[in-house]
């Protein structure tokens, strides 16, 4: 899905986005949002009685100046109204604020909640796409705010428009002129607002990657991960010139904007200050004749000066509707994204694979590349047979498990288990049917047990999570760590435990026992063990996987010999098949490879 084109009519999607958000606001926080609905049309009128009770005080304190007599009684009915006004005003301030914090708060966990459920479910091939992560940082970019912001503009404008026709008529009830020309000051006001509210917006869109990769810049010289290298090597000065070069073209693309938006503004508002000073003027000719008292003047020239306020903060609430709406069409946009599971896609896994898995006419190409990662691949596999999966690198073998694992669906071609096309397969019910071990594991900043219990998250039995443990070799590290397998793991957070590389794989690897699937993948899964620790894995490879369906990646030849069958790529194409022994036999490419490798030991 591609991102709303900013030439897109911005009434329409002002619209659009709130239509859709008000529902959502009603459904998530019904009663905080009537009752802010409440709130603004009360605080709306507040200002209007405000100016009626100042001309009546100003008029009575005016005539006790002038005659001398005695306080009436009306004064202290005017002064309790006026009291009453201000003390409410302050109290209805207090409760927006705090009913406004809480609705900030739950809907940013109900959008942050959201976003979270649908990055999970889009296909892998998303993240292989720079413009998701662009789309993806637009949308989680201030959710909440934006999505509050969004609604209590709304409500805020609508607030201001009450109180803006309250004061205009007390304007008009004096002369039409007056009322005339505020409602000429309005328009510059909205329409240069409304103007730079898209640049902005257009400006964000555009300045999306750059700022990913200042984020990414500063990530890698903030680093821990990076921190070595960057010492060794010193790299930082070449990076921070990066970073400083991209940092002050966005800033300046900025400033410039801003400069030409402060610019319109302060013509706007100079023409508005001439405007006003004509109607001071106007009143002041009209008090000449006795056209007005006093307390008319006052309260004529605060109306004046609050309906200019209102102007200026209503003319900025329609460009920032406008401007939100964007923001918040982001959101909405990436939500509408499509995820893995369709109506087409309801098949269940078989629950117990009887007869065999087909690879057929199998090809792929990722969404970045022109050509095909993967191309014409045939095999089959056989329920309880171990594979193994080698060439070199980028000759496919990862893309190729991913696609047996349907986080990638072919382009052409397909896989079948038992005969059920992996095109029709319910996601959930293939996830729940496999586990895998990747050669780029994460190593999770969380205690051991949950590092390894991720694996099959329903199970907190801490007898399976140790046999999972054990069984990856890692049993007695865990029995060596201050608190067990509730020892914090990292160094990210206070009282984490580093653990070297290859104890990180051996968790990975503790991940994938935690589950009985009937397919276990591995993805070089001892690249980061030392030569026993990995001789240890597949010394027992036949016992750990007795009957499950493995299929294991490896650069390390000599792992190869506990394989039923060994499958050669190159160049995304399978080159050769069989077992071990007949490949060496072949003497082709596995044979040529194996002894290679040999030598280097044998040296």
């Amino acid at each position: 899905m591609t991102i709303n084109n900013t030439t897109t009519n911005k009434n329409k999607v002002v619209f659009s986005v709130f239509s859709r958000f008000m529902p959502l606001m009603l459904k998530v926080i019904p009663g905080a949002t009537i009752f802010l609905i409440l709130l603004k049309i009360i605080t709306a009128l507040l200002p209007v009685a405000q100016i009626y009770i100042i001309k009546e005080l100003v008029d009575l304190v005016t005539s006790i100046f002038t005659k001398r007599q005695g306080i009436p009684s009306d004064v202290y009915y005017v002064l309790s109204l006026q009291a009453l006004i201000l003390i409410s005003a302050r109290l209805f301030s207090y409760l927006e604020s705090i009913v406004s914090y809480r609705t900030q708060q739950k809907l940013k966990y109900y959008f942050e909640h959201l976003l979270i459920n649908k990055a999970a479910e889009l296909p892998l091939s998303y993240f292989d796409r720079p413009d998701y992560y662009d789309q993806l940082e637009r949308a989680a970019f201030g959710v909440d705010v934006k999505g509050f912001n969004l609604v209590n503009l709304m409500l805020t404008i609508g607030s201001s428009i009450i109180t803006l026709v309250g004061l205009v008529s007390i304007l008009w009830s004096f002369h039409w002129i007056l009322a005339a020309i505020v409602l000429v000051m309005i328009i510059p006001n909205i329409l240069v607002n409304a103007y730079f509210g898209k640049k902005k917006y257009s400006q964000v869109m555009t300045q999306t990657p750059e700022q990913r990769k200042i984020h990414y810049l500063l990530s890698i010289l903030h680093s821990r991960s990076s921190a070595k290298e960057a010492r060794i090597y010193d790299f930082v000065g070449y990076l921070t010139h990066k970073w400083k070069t991209i940092f002050w073209k966005t800033a300046n693309e900025q400033y410039e904007l801003r400069k030409r938006t402060d610019s319109r503004m302060l013509l706007v508002e100079a023409s508005q200050v001439v405007l006003d000073i004509g109607v001071v003027i106007v009143l002041i000719l009209f008090g000449s004749t006795g056209a007005l008292t006093i307390g008319h003047y006052v309260s004529l020239t605060q109306a004046l000066q609050q309906i200019q306020q209102i102007i200026a903060g209503l003319g900025y609430s329609i460009a920032a509707v406008y401007e939100e709406s964007l923001f918040i069409n982001e959101v909405l946009n990436f939500l509408d994204l499509e995820g893995e599971s369709s109506e087409d896609r309801n098949c269940k896994f078989p629950d117990k694979l009887a007869k065999i898995i087909e690879v057929k006419d199998l090809s792929f190409t990722y969404a970045t590349h022109t050509t095909p990662q993967l191309k014409g691949i045939n095999f089959t596999i056989s329920p309880g047979e171990k594979i193994a999966i080698v060439g070199e690198n980028g000759a496919g073998k990862s893309t190729l498990v991913k696609c047996l694992l349907g986080l990638y669906l072919p382009n052409e071609g397909t896989v079948l288990f038992d005969g059920v096309d992996i095109r029709t397969i319910d996601p959930k019910s293939m996830r729940q049917n496999v586990s895998a071990v990747f050669q780029d594991f994460e190593s999770y900043h969380l205690t051991v047990r949950e590092n390894i219990a991720m694996g099959h998250p329903n199970i907190n039995d801490d007898a399976y999570i140790e046999a999972a443990a054990s069984k990856a070799g890692v049993g007695e590290l865990i029995g060596k760590l201050p608190n067990g397998i509730d020892t914090e793991l990292g160094a990210m957070f206070q009282n984490g435990h580093e653990l070297s590389g290859g104890q990180w794989q051996k968790i990975a690897l503790s991940r994938a026992f935690m589950r009985d699937s009937q397919i276990v993948i591995l993805d070089e899964p001892t690249a980061a063990l030392d030569p026993r620790a990995e001789a240890e894995i597949y010394d027992n490879f036949a016992t750990l996987y007795e009957g499950k369906t493995s299929i294991m990646i490896s650069h390390r030849l000599s792992s190869c010999r506990h394989a039923d069958k060994i499958i050669v790529l190159h160049n995304g194409q399978i080159i050769e098949e069989g077992s071990h022994e007949t490949l060496l036999a072949a003497q082709g490419a596995y044979a040529d490879m194996f002894h290679t490798q040999a030598k280097r030991y044998a040296s």
